[in-house]
């Protein structure tokens, strides 16, 4: 969740100065502008990339500091409460929901992918798998029955690889889809 978090934030970083950087001079050329697949500048033109009236890397920027703060809490032991997991739980899947939504658009509306947009997209995915795999541990806690607890380890064990290889599969088929 550590990498992830601040993959997530670097590259809505760099989305948003580039943003900036376009906005100011239309001759610009984002560092993600490698070919005409790898578009960046023809994503962040569209008005897909501003849903909400402002740069949807905005939105990352603000979501993936508070991943980041969760993660270094988690990587020091720090134990949240069910609510809370569940709340951040509930707005990352939201915010993977908009993730597939932006990646059907960026591929299929638009015709360009977006390189850091894509590092959004499966860094998102991976917080989600270590949010559950977080929730799973709680409700380990509060089961006694030894069948339950191995099958709660064995959906643990799986989660981060399962989440690893859909990232995997949605960035292949925009690709494919281009």
């Amino acid at each position: 969740m550590l990498l992830a978090s601040i993959s997530g934030l670097l590259a809505s970083f760099i989305l948003t100065i580039d943003k900036f950087k376009v906005l100011k001079d239309a001759g610009y050329t984002p560092s993600c502008n490698i070919n005409a697949t790898l578009n960046c500048k023809s994503v962040m033109l569209s008005k897909q990339a501003e849903v909400f009236g402002f740069p949807n890397s905005i939105i990352g920027i603000g979501a993936f500091s508070i991943m980041l703060t969760i993660a270094v809490l988690l990587f020091f032991g720090f134990s949240f409460p069910k609510l809370f997991l569940q709340l951040a739980t509930f707005g990352t899947s939201l915010a993977v929901i908009f993730c597939h939504w932006l990646a059907y658009q960026t591929t299929f509306v638009i015709g360009a992918l977006c390189p850091y947009c894509m590092v959004a997209w499966v860094a998102t995915l991976l917080v989600l798998s270590v949010l559950l795999r977080e929730l799973v541990e709680l409700k380990k806690q509060s089961i006694e029955d030894e069948d339950a607890i191995i099958a709660i380890d064995t959906v643990k064990k799986w989660l981060v690889p399962f989440h690893a290889l859909w990232a995997t599969l949605l960035v292949a088929a925009a690709f494919l889809g281009v």
